[in-house]
């Protein structure tokens, strides 16, 4: 379910590209982020695509789909499951597990030389949706000879709606296309979590404030 999301995103995403390049100047864009949870030790690793309509020289809105890898965390811990009769029980190691899913659109002001020329630095504002994956990946667990309790569920999901804060720098090699970096912070103003276990790991793996790293590449289409 969730990679059909994620596919139908894209191809919205390419169809609107398409459709926008016919009308106006279009950015197509994509590159590797890292997403960085406060208070949280692991970095998140993954890759970004997205799209950007200039205004003028000085004004653009944009669009991004990040994804992130799974994070897992470094110490296990225990559970218990029980066997069909619930008569016997077994003690077996677990980790928590967690992923990104964000999309995200805004503005961007840029200063210097604008939007598609030579050095420049944007900044600007952005709402985000975004999709925690959760799960629990077990060992040493004969799934033949035991069960989980019917309230632990081995997966979950966080559904999180956040305000953020970016800005960056590119250089727009004429006739090319822009480089950039940029960075920015998000701080959830509504989240969900869909049963326990997903409440479970968001004690560990997550945190209402995130800070956004990426860098990437931009062609322009006109």
């Amino acid at each position: 379910m969730k990679g059909s999301i994620i596919n139908r995103i894209i191809v919205i995403l390419l169809f609107f590209a398409t459709y926008s390049s016919a009308l106006a100047q279009f950015g197509i864009s994509g590159g590797v982020s890292l997403l960085k949870s406060f208070r949280v030790p692991q970095s998140f690793f993954g890759f970004h695509v997205g799209g950007e309509i200039p205004r003028d020289d000085q004004l653009s809105f944009y669009g991004r789909l990040s994804y992130s890898l799974k994070q897992r965390e470094q110490d296990s811990t225990a559970t218990i499951l029980y066997n069909e009769t619930f008569t016997d029980s077994k003690e077996v190691k677990f980790v928590n597990a967690m992923n990104y899913v964000i999309i995200e659109g805004g503005n961007r002001y840029y200063i210097g030389n604008g939007y598609d020329a030579d050095f420049g630095a944007y900044g600007g504002g952005n709402l985000m949706l975004i999709f925690n994956s959760v799960n629990r990946e077990y060992s040493d667990f004969d799934n033949s000879k035991f069960q989980l309790p019917q309230n632990e569920m081995a997966k979950g999901s966080i559904f999180n709606l956040a305000v953020g804060l970016a800005g960056g720098v590119k250089y727009t090699f004429a006739g090319i296309g822009t480089a950039y970096f940029d960075a920015g912070l998000g701080y959830m103003i509504m989240s969900t979590a869909s049963n326990p276990v997903a409440e479970s790991v968001a004690s560990t793996l997550y945190s209402p404030l995130i800070f956004n790293f990426a860098v990437g590449f931009r062609k322009d289409l006109y």
